[in-house]
């Protein structure tokens, strides 16, 4: 059950009093596709598509995006806020890589002890509850009741998801500048091809990502 005490909102935006459910958790495996905006001075709004899929139970993820440019870990990486061009973060046994299909370029961002590893499935526990919403996907206007939640970090971190028992991954805002928004219906509570968790044969997982970069700012 959600909780759910009142009856669900029809205009979007509106809260409804909810009591709070409990504190989401996310399955150990799933793979789920989101669209993606970034906002920056000067810059502007851009905007791209990606997926996510996630191992827990092997320590491992993967998030593709079309177009890593604006990416704070793809795009600030030596020369490559200049192009646009699609990007993988992977993280396989405590370490972070960069991938870069399109130029075949690849490099070891940073590890765990430095805040590089994977999410674990409970990492909104003591998440702080904001009730319930009406969610509007902006792909294609669906509008889903939702449960929102702020989990503190470096930034306020905005999650919600479905108020019904399924709970789906709707939207998550790392304020102030990078929100994703996962499509409920793309979700599959598993990664069917396991080896999208392998680095490809010419990527050499020694090489280290640019002395200008995210990745060695956090280590």
């Amino acid at each position: 059950s959600s909780g759910i005490n009142a009856e669900w909102p029809l205009r979007p935006g509106v809260l409804v009093t909810a009591e709070q459910p409990a504190d989401p958790v996310w399955p150990t495996k799933f793979t789920q596709d989101f669209t993606e905006s970034f906002y920056y001075p000067i810059l502007g709004t851009h905007t791209t598509t990606g997926t996510f899929y996630y191992d827990y139970a092997n320590r491992r993820y993967r998030i593709d995006r079309e177009n890593g440019r604006y990416d704070r870990y793809c795009g600030l990486n030596g020369a490559k806020f200049l192009h646009d061009t699609p990007c993988t973060q992977m993280v396989l046994d405590g370490v972070r890589y960069l991938v870069y299909p399109d130029v075949k370029e690849c490099c070891r961002c940073c590890t765990a002890e430095h805040g590089c590893g994977i999410l674990k499935p409970t990492w909104l526990s003591g998440a702080k509850y904001l009730g319930l919403k009406n969610y509007t996907d902006p792909t294609n206007q669906n509008i889903y009741t939702a449960h929102s939640w702020d989990q503190a970090g470096l930034q306020s971190n905005i999650y919600m998801e479905t108020a019904d028992t399924d709970r789906k991954m709707l939207q998550i805002d790392q304020q102030p500048n990078d929100i994703q928004n996962y499509h409920p219906e793309s979700l599959i509570l598993d990664v069917t091809d396991p080896s999208v968790f392998e680095l490809p044969e010419w990527c050499d997982p020694s090489t280290k990502c640019s002395v200008v970069s995210t990745c060695r700012a956090v280590g």
